[in-house]
């Protein structure tokens, strides 16, 4: 590459955020955006469609209670999934961390709900080796 000429900015890490309550979803997206590339999925069916056209996120955000495909029948594909099984997964719920489920599942990240928006930031950039800058909007404290 000459001098003159500029390097192409690094690729931003890509997150998958699975979440079926829409406004939960999208402050999700509104808060991560500038740093990280974002895409969405109501339930593990959705997630799974995404992720068979080819996203390769460098981490997922679950939630467990969804409908038609809950967080926990979501894993169990992921992790059967050869593709799939590596991707770190970050799971944000309301359901108690002693739950004989949550026990059982191989999650690298545990975020029970509400958790503050530097929580959940700190564990994305745990996984993805990544450090963005800290803008953490007003409105969105805690995320429920």
């Amino acid at each position: 590459m000459r001098r003159d000429q500029v390097a192409p900015a690094p690729r931003k890490p890509l997150v998958l955020v699975v979440e079926d309550d829409e406004c939960a979803r999208k402050a999700l997206a509104m808060l991560l955006n500038d740093d990280y590339d974002v895409v969405e999925a109501a339930n593990g069916r959705e997630a799974l469609a995404t992720l068979a056209k080819g996203a390769r996120p460098d981490v997922i955000l679950l939630d467990l209670v969804m409908p038609q495909m809950d967080g926990w029948e979501f894993m169990k594909r992921q992790r059967s999934d050869w593709r799939l099984c590596t991707i770190p997964t970050i799971v944000m719920t309301g359901v108690a961390s002693h739950d004989p489920r949550c026990m059982e599942m191989p999650v690298v990240r545990f975020l029970q709900k509400p958790y503050t928006p530097e929580q959940l930031i700190a564990a994305i950039e745990t996984e993805v080796g990544y450090f963005a800058r800290p803008r953490y909007p007003d409105a969105l404290m805690s995320i429920a």
